[in-house]
């Protein structure tokens, strides 16, 4: 009896101090270098990218939430249109580039969609869940990552786009990261 009590109570403290653990403060880093194809024709390099407030949505065809969040970032993208904006889907296990294409159609999507590649997709940090949305800063870096689609998730993007999009640019005389193309396989 005394070692169930003592099982329960450790189950409980553990419960307790995981739900009260805050998430490391998230990391400020540069947003990987890329060349990947754009599902409508040609490529997308990061490096066209520079100087505008980026929002790279980790998708798949098959994940309902990320569906759901379509026509959010549809109006996001008329929202922000005019500005150093750009919005790109970035899809992940969708099938080829076909497929990709087709569903891309069919879903309404209005602004660039890439296909993924697993060394890109390893140099943003491996996406663990769908979808996964990277914002990112004039500057190339990476500002802000969220994972999954939470209440809210849109309409607080909005407020971190227009913050980011406040701060002056200047070009970086920093190297440029190295760019995994997908061009060249």
């Amino acid at each position: 009896m005394q070692k169930i009590v003592l099982i329960a109570g450790l189950a409980i403290v553990v419960v307790i101090f995981a739900r009260n653990t805050s998430p490391p403060p998230a990391r400020i880093v540069p947003m990987p270098a890329f060349d990947l194809v754009n599902v409508n024709g040609g490529s997308l390099k990061s490096s066209e990218l520079r100087g505008k407030v980026v929002v790279v949505d980790f998708w798949a065809s098959w994940c309902e939430p990320c569906k759901s969040e379509i026509p959010k970032y549809n109006k996001l993208v008329e929202s922000m249109a005019g500005k150093d904006f750009q919005m790109i889907g970035y899809a992940v296990e969708s099938g080829d580039l076909d497929d990709v294409r087709k569903s891309a159609g069919e879903l309404g999507i209005r602004y660039p969609v890439v296909m993924g590649t697993d060394e890109v997709t390893e140099a943003f940090g491996n996406a663990r869940g769908l979808p996964t949305t990277f914002l990112v800063g004039k500057d190339g870096k990476i500002y802000k990552t969220i994972v999954g689609a939470p209440v809210g998730k849109i309409e607080q993007l909005a407020k971190d786009i227009e913050e980011l999009l406040s701060v002056p640019y200047t070009a970086s005389s920093e190297p440029a990261p190295k760019q995994f193309s997908s061009l060249a396989r």
